[in-house]
């Protein structure tokens, strides 16, 4: 799929899915023949080959569910693709002759759908996306947290998402110079309706959350 089809492409849960992979961190990548793409990725050092290969059907089934068919999902492992150095997989949008300016122009029309739509199924797809790729638990402060660009317009527009949701994210903003990135985080309070509502595809994501609620901290 390229970013033009991403645009014109009807919003649907797969698509929500996507935009909540892709958004929060915007990343780009070639091939070795200079071809350009964006890129969601779910990525975990931490999980064996049986668990990610069940991740990556289960992702790969709920596209096709919605009819997302022309999507390229790509191990991050490809040999001919610049995508991640950490274990996991990728969803990729082809750019064309876009600039990333443009590409981000779209993207943000597409989740301002997201924030008007009345259909709860879609922003749960799209928050689903947004923590099931590269999110992390605190074990200490038990927050699961999330690294985002540091464009507030963007992180709040992904807030007020959440906020229809019944989920409100804590913003954690460094400094404009600061070399970490910025963070969405779920508080511990709000960790039962991620489980219940959102339902994540990551099991090493969902297990870590699943033991702290089961120990009544």
């Amino acid at each position: 799929m390229t970013i033009s089809e991403l645009e014109t492409t009807t919003l649907n849960p797969g698509i929500a899915f996507v935009l909540g992979l892709i958004y929060p961190l915007y990343k780009t990548g070639k091939t070795k023949e200079s071809k350009e793409f964006i890129k969601g990725c779910v990525n975990s050092n931490s999980i064996s080959e049986e668990e990610l290969a069940i991740h990556f059907k289960l992702v790969m089934n709920f596209l096709e569910i919605n009819n997302i068919e022309n999507i390229d999902l790509k191990s991050n492992k490809q040999p001919t693709y610049s995508i991640s150095s950490k274990k996991g997989f990728s969803v990729l949008i082809w750019k064309q002759k876009e600039s990333d300016e443009k590409c981000l122009e779209i993207l943000t029309r597409k989740v301002l759908e997201i924030e008007s739509t009345n259909q709860i199924e879609i922003k749960n797809a799209f928050a689903r996306g947004c923590f099931d790729g590269r999110s992390s638990f605190d074990t200490s402060r038990h927050f699961l947290a999330l690294d985002v660009d540091r464009d507030y317009y963007r992180q709040d527009l992904i807030k007020s998402i959440f906020k229809q949701i019944d989920i409100d994210l804590n913003i954690n903003r460094r400094e404009m110079n600061h070399k970490k990135n910025d963070q969405l985080r779920i508080r511990p309070k709000d960790l039962s309706k991620l489980i219940k509502n959102i339902c994540l595809f990551s099991n090493t994501r969902i297990l870590p959350i699943q033991n702290f609620l089961n120990s009544g901290e």
